[in-house]
C-alpha cells in the first residue's frame, strides 16, 4: 500500500491541479475577463460595457463570448457582436506563437460616426493608453501568428457623417469576411474573402491573399449595383449638383508589394460600368444630363510609377437638355456647377473692394512631386443627343443634335500629345455636320476639317423674329472648311460654303423680301498673320429683292430690319431747292459760321481683301412706291453678269459687266472698272437704260411736275468716275416723243410752265437731249447723288421756263438776251446786231417747231416822241429849202447843204418859227442878238439855232397814233426778218399789243416772248 501511496498522492495532486486548472478556466477566466473588460471600459471610456455569457474551455482552449455591446458617447451602440468563438490550438506551444484553428465573429456591428467637428467616434477607442514606445533601431520580425480560419458572419455596419449641413447615413449589411491559412510566415496561403452588401442591394466582394513578411497582398474585388445616389448622398455638401440615378459596377484586382525601398501598389480595374446616370440641379425635378451607359475598360494604376492607363472609355446613349432663359439668358447647365444663381455681378466701375484688386500674397511653392502620367488612347461617345433651346425668345429657338458620335484617340498628359478627334452629328433632323481634327492641348495648335450639309436656316427664325420683321421660310447651309491654328496663334481658314433655296417674307406685306436659289462662296482663304481674306468666287443664282416705299415714305427695308413693334422714325423730308436764291455777303458769312466743319473721312481698315469673281445669274428685283398716288412700280428681270478682280489694293481695278431688262423689254447695261474695297475709292462705271416707257412714271410726273405723260421713251447713258474720293459724273438723258397729258393738281409740283420747258427742250424730231454733268467730294456731308441730280434737273426746267431765250441763245447763238431787239429812238430800222439776233431766233424756231413767238408793238414817249418831233422839223426845213430857187435847182443836195451852213440853217429856222408861231411872236434873245450884229462882225448862230430849234420842237405835236404806227412798224420789221425765207409758218409769229412803257437810255427795246 505504501508502495502506491506516492502514485495516489501524485494522482491527487494532478487531480487538484487539473481541477484548479479547470476551475480557473471554466470559472475564473470568464469572471475576470468580464470584470476586467468592464472595468477597463469604465476607466478608459467612462462607459458601461454590456456582455452576455463568457465560456472558456481550458482543455480545448475554446472561448465563446456572446452579446457584447460597447456604447458610444451618445448612448447608441458603438461596437457589438452576437457571438465570438475563438479556438486556440496547443500547437501554439511548439510553433512559438498563437495558433488558432478558427476565429468566428457572428453578427458584428460597427457604428462609425463623423461628428460635427470632423472627429471620428472610433478614435475614442485609442484614448487612455500610454504613448507608444519608440520604434526599435532595427526592424523586428512580426509576431508569429497562425490562423487556419478567421470568419465574420452576418456582420453589419453603419456610417454616419454629421460634419455637413445635411447628415449622411449608410448601412452595410450583411458583411461576410473569411481568412484561411493565415500566418506571419510565408509558408501558408493566407487567403481571404470579404463580402459586404447594403440594404439597397449594393455589394462588395473582395478576395485574395495577404502576407506580412514581407508585406504583400494580391486580390480581386468587385463592386456591383452601387447606387450613384449613395455616393452623392455622402458628397452632396461638396457637390454643386444632384445625382438622381445611376448604378455603378467595378471589377478589378490589385497587387501590393513591399520592396526594400518602398511600398508598391498596382491596381487594375478591368471594368467600370455606370448605367442610367442622371444628373440634375439640387432640388430639381428634371435631369439635365442622362447617360445610358459609361464603360471604362482596363484601367491600370501604378502608385510607384505615378501612371494611370485606361484602355478605352465608352459613353453611349446620352441625353443633354440645355436652354437659355430669362432676360439675362442664363444657361441651365450652369446650375450644375452652382454658379448660375449665386454668381456675383462683375462691377462696372472702380467700386470693387480694395481687397479684390489687391494682389494676392504669393504662396510658398508646394514640394515637388513626380508628375503623373495619364493615358486614355481610346475615348468614344456614341448615340448622344443634345436638345438646346433659347427660351428667352418667343417662339422658342430649338436646336437638336442627334445622334452625336465622337471619338478621341491618343489622349495623354505628355507635352507633345496630339489628339485625333472625329465628330459627326445630325442637326434638326435634316442637317449633318462632320469634323476631323488634330489638337495639341499643350500648345493650342489645331488642324481641322469640317463639313456641313443641309443645315436648316429656319432654326434662326426665332432670332430673326426678335430683331427683324421678316420670316425665314426656308433655306439650307452647306460648307467644307479647313481650319488650322498654329502654336503661335496664327489662324488660317480655307474652304467654301453655299446657301440654297433661301426665301424670306416681309411680315407686314406677306410678300417675298429677299430670296435666291443658290449663293455659292468658293475658295475662301483667310489668314490672321498677316490678316488677309481672299475669296475665289461668289455666285448668286436667281437672286431677288423687293423694295417698297410706304405711304409714310418709310421703306420696307427699314421696316424689315427693325424689331417688331419698334417706333417708326419720322422720315426726313429733304426739300431740294428749285433754284439757288441770291444771298447777301452777310447772309453767306453767317451761314458759313454756323455750318460745322466737315468731318474727316474715317479710313477703312487696312485689311487685304480680294474677291476673284462675283457672278449674278438671272437676278431680279421689284420696286414699288405707294407714297405716290397713284402708286408706282417697276421690275428688273434677267439681270446677269460678272464683276471680276475686286481687291482692297488701291492699284487694282475690278471689271464689271451686268445686263438686264427693265420691265421685261427695256435693256439695262452696267459696266466699267471700279475698286470698292480700298480706302482709295475708285469707280469708272457706265450705266445705260434704253427705251424705258415714260408712262410708267406717271405717278411721279403728276406729283412733282404737275402733268401726266401720254407718250415718251427714256434712254439714259451715265458715267461715274470717282478717284481720290472726287466725283466726276456725266449723265446723258434722251427723251423721245415726249407728250404731256392732262394737268394734275399737286402741292409739290414745281411752279413753272413745264409745257413751255418741254417745247424749248424738244428738237424738230421730238427728242430732248440733255447732258447733266456733276462733280463733288464724297467727303462733303451734304453731297448726295439723288438730291443733286434732281436739283440739276429742276434747275434746267425752271430756267428753261423762266428764261427760255437764255437756253435758246445758248443752243443757237445770240446770247441770253437774244430776244431783246434794240431800236434807235424814233426809228424802225434793224441794226446789224439785231439782224444777227433775229437770225438765231429764226434758227431756234426751225429746231423747236412747237414754239410760238410773240412780237410786241413797242414805243416810248420819252425816247421816241422827241425824236419823231426832230424828224418832222427836219422834214419841214428841207421842204422849205426845196421851195427856193437853189432847192429847185439842186433838189438832192440843196437841203443838206443849207442845214450844214449856219447862216442858211438860221434863216430856215427863223422862217419856220415865224410861220408856225406868227410874225408877231417874240423872238428868243439869242435870235435878236444875231439880227443886231454889225456887218463886219460874225453873228453867234449856234445859240440862236439851238433856241429856235427848241422853240419849234416844243410847238410840234406828236400824236399817240404816230407812236403806235412806229411800234407797229418795228414789229413788222421783226416779223418780216423772221418769215422772209419762208421756213417758218406765219401762224407761229404773232404781233401783239403791249402797254407803253417808260424807257431809259438811248435805245428802245423790243422784248419778244415764246409760248
Amino acid at each position: 500500500m505504501g508502495r502506491y501511496r506516492r502514485y495516489l498522492i501524485g494522482l491527487a495532486i494532478v487531480a487538484v491541479l487539473v481541477g484548479a486548472y479547470a476551475l480557473v478556466g471554466f470559472v475564473a477566466v470568464p469572471h475576470y475577463a468580464r470584470k476586467y473588460a468592464q472595468e477597463f471600459v469604465s476607466s478608459h471610456y467612462h462607459r458601461t460595457l454590456s456582455l452576455g455569457e463568457i465560456h472558456f474551455n481550458p482543455f480545448t482552449l475554446k472561448l465563446d463570448v456572446t452579446k457584447l455591446a460597447l456604447p458610444d458617447s451618445d448612448g447608441q451602440t458603438l461596437l457589438s457582436f452576437e457571438r465570438l468563438h475563438v479556438d486556440l490550438q496547443f500547437a501554439s506551444l511548439w510553433r512559438l506563437g498563437p495558433s488558432f484553428r478558427e476565429i468566428i465573429l457572428e453578427q458584428p456591428y460597427v457604428r462609425a460616426v463623423l461628428r460635427p467637428g470632423g472627429a471620428l467616434n472610433l478614435a475614442d477607442l485609442g484614448k487612455g493608453f500610454p504613448p507608444a514606445p519608440p520604434p526599435p533601431p532595427k526592424p523586428q520580425p512580426p509576431l508569429r501568428l497562425f490562423i487556419q480560419r478567421f470568419a465574420v458572419i452576418a456582420g453589419s455596419s453603419v456610417f454616419e457623417d454629421h460634419s455637413h449641413a445635411a447628415p449622411f447615413r449608410a448601412d452595410f449589411k450583411p458583411i461576410a469576411f473569411e481568412l484561411r491559412d493565415f500566418s506571419t510566415r510565408a509558408a501558408t496561403g493566407n487567403d481571404y474573402t470579404l463580402d459586404a452588401a447594403s440594404p439597397e442591394g449594393e455589394r462588395l466582394v473582395w478576395s485574395g491573399t495577404v502576407h506580412l513578411a514581407p508585406l504583400s497582398s494580391h486580390g480581386v474585388f468587385e463592386i456591383s449595383d452601387l447606387k450613384a445616389r449613395t455616393i452623392w448622398s455622402y458628397l452632396r455638401a461638396s457637390l454643386p449638383c444632384e445625382i438622381d440615378a445611376g448604378v455603378i459596377g467595378i471589377k478589378g484586382e490589385y497587387d501590393l508589394a513591399n520592396s526594400a525601398s518602398e511600398l508598391a501598389l498596382g491596381v487594375k480595374v478591368h471594368s467600370t460600368v455606370i448605367n442610367g446616370l442622371g444628373i440634375k440641379p439640387k432640388g430639381g425635378t428634371q435631369n439635365y444630363i442622362d447617360v445610358a451607359h459609361i464603360g471604362v475598360d482596363e484601367t491600370a494604376i501604378d502608385l510607384s510609377k505615378h501612371t494611370v492607363t485606361v484602355a478605352k472609355v465608352q459613353l453611349s446613349g446620352g441625353d443633354i437638355k440645355a436652354w437659355l432663359s430669362g432676360a439675362q439668358r442664363q444657361l441651365n447647365l450652369l446650375e450644375l456647377t452652382g454658379t448660375a444663381a449665386g454668381a456675383a455681378a462683375v462691377p462696372l466701375s472702380g467700386s470693387a473692394p480694395a481687397a479684390a484688386s489687391a494682389p494676392a500674397p504669393r504662396s510658398s511653392p508646394a514640394p515637388a512631386s513626380a508628375a503623373w502620367s495619364v493615358s486614355v488612347p481610346d475615348i468614344a461617345l456614341t448615340g448622344f443627343k443634345v436638345s438646346a433651346e433659347d427660351r428667352s425668345l418667343n417662339p422658342v429657338a430649338t436646336l437638336l443634335l442627334n445622334p452625336i458620335n465622337m471619338h478621341v484617340a491618343g489622349f495623354n498628359l505628355k507635352p507633345d500629345d496630339v489628339l485625333d478627334i472625329t465628330l459627326d452629328s445630325g442637326i434638326n433632323s435634316s442637317g449633318k455636320i462632320s469634323a476631323k481634327a488634330k489638337v495639341t492641348p499643350a500648345s493650342g495648335a489645331i488642324s481641322a476639317h469640317v463639313e456641313t450639309a443641309s443645315l436648316p436656316l429656319t432654326a434662326l427664325q426665332p432670332y430673326l423674329a426678335e430683331y427683324t420683321s421678316m420670316t425665314l421660310l426656308k433655306g439650307t447651309l452647306g460648307s467644307k472648311i479647313d481650319f488650322e491654328r498654329k502654336a503661335d496663334g496664327a489662324l488660317t481658314v480655307q474652304g467654301g460654303t453655299q446657301l440654297t433655296d433661301l426665301r424670306t417674307v416681309d411680315n407686314a406685306l406677306k410678300q417675298d423680301f429677299i430670296k435666291w436659289k443658290e449663293l455659292r462662296v468658293a475658295d475662301i482663304h483667310y489668314s490672321s498673320q498677316p490678316a488677309s481674306l481672299r475669296i475665289g468666287s461668289i455666285t448668286a443664282l436667281a437672286p431677288y429683292l423687293r423694295m417698297i416705299i410706304a405711304p409714310d415714305r418709310s421703306t420696307n427695308i427699314d421696316e424689315v430690319l427693325s424689331p417688331p413693334g419698334a417706333k417708326k422714325a419720322a422720315p426726313a423730308a429733304e426739300k431740294v431747292p428749285v433754284a439757288d436764291k441770291p444771298r447777301t455777303p452777310r447772309q453767306a458769312a453767317r451761314t458759313a459760321a454756323k455750318r460745322p466743319p466737315p468731318a474727316a473721312p474715317t479710313p477703312l481698315t487696312r485689311f487685304p481683301l480680294s474677291i476673284g469673281t462675283v457672278r449674278v445669274i438671272d437676278g431680279s428685283a421689284n420696286y414699288a412706291d405707294f407714297w405716290i398716288k397713284p402708286s408706282f412700280s417697276v421690275g428688273i428681270q434677267a439681270l446677269g453678269g460678272t464683276i471680276t478682280g475686286l481687291s482692297s489694293d488701291p492699284r487694282s481695278r475690278a471689271k464689271m459687266e451686268l445686263n438686264g431688262k427693265l420691265d421685261r423689254y427695256s435693256p439695262v447695261h452696267i459696266g466699267g472698272e471700279l475698286n470698292l474695297l480700298s480706302a482709295a475709292l475708285y469707280t469708272d462705271v457706265t450705266m445705260s437704260f434704253k427705251d424705258v416707257d415714260l408712262t410708267i412714271v406717271n405717278p411721279y410726273s403728276g406729283h412733282f411736275v404737275g402733268y401726266k405723260i401720254d407718250k415718251g421713251k427714256l434712254s439714259v447713258d451715265v458715267s461715274y468716275k470717282i478717284d481720290q474720293r472726287k466725283l466726276d459724273a456725266k449723265q446723258h438723258f434722251v427723251v423721245d416723243q415726249l407728250e404731256l397729258g392732262e394737268r394734275v393738281e399737286s402741292p409739290d409740283a414745281i411752279h413753272a410752265p413745264f409745257k413751255l420747258a418741254v417745247a424749248l427742250l424738244k428738237d424738230r424730231n421730238g427728242v430732248i437731249d440733255l447732258d447733266l454733268p456733276m462733280n463733288g467730294s464724297l467727303d462733303d456731308p451734304k453731297f448726295r447723288y439723288g438730291p443733286i441730280i434732281w436739283k440739276i434737273f429742276v434747275n434746267i426746267i425752271v430756267k428753261a421756263a423762266t428764261a427760255p431765250f437764255a437756253l435758246l441763245g445758248h443752243l443757237f447763238g445770240g446770247g441770253e438776251h437774244v430776244n431783246e431787239i434794240d431800236f434807235d429812238p424814233g426809228s424802225a430800222e434793224l441794226q446789224p446786231p439785231a439782224k444777227d439776233q433775229l437770225a438765231s431766233i429764226a434758227k431756234a424756231l426751225k429746231e423747236r417747231p412747237q414754239l410760238k413767238l410773240d412780237v410786241p408793238i413797242v414805243y416810248s414817249k420819252t425816247i421816241d416822241q422827241p425824236r419823231l418831233a426832230a424828224v418832222r422839223l427836219r422834214d419841214e426845213l428841207l421842204a422849205r429849202e426845196q421851195a427856193t430857187r437853189e432847192g429847185k435847182k439842186h433838189p438832192d443836195t440843196a437841203g443838206e447843204l443849207a442845214l450844214a451852213d449856219p447862216e442858211q440853217h438860221f434863216k430856215l429856222l427863223l422862217a419856220q418859227f415865224q410861220a408856225d408861231l406868227g410874225k408877231d411872236a417874240a423872238l428868243p434873245p439869242s435870235v435878236l442878238a444875231v439880227q443886231q450884229t454889225k456887218r463886219k462882225e460874225t453873228p453867234a448862230y449856234d445859240p440862236a439855232i439851238a433856241d429856235l430849234n427848241t422853240a419849234l420842237l416844243d410847238h410840234i405835236q406828236v400824236s399817240e397814233a404816230d407812236l403806235q404806227a412806229l411800234g407797229k412798224q418795228r414789229a413788222q420789221v421783226i416779223q418780216d426778218a423772221l418769215l422772209s425765207d419762208g421756213q417758218i409758218e406765219p401762224a407761229r409769229v404773232f404781233i401783239v399789243n403791249t402797254p407803253p412803257k417808260a424807257e431809259s437810255g438811248d435805245k428802245v427795246k423790243v422784248v419778244m416772248a415764246v409760248k
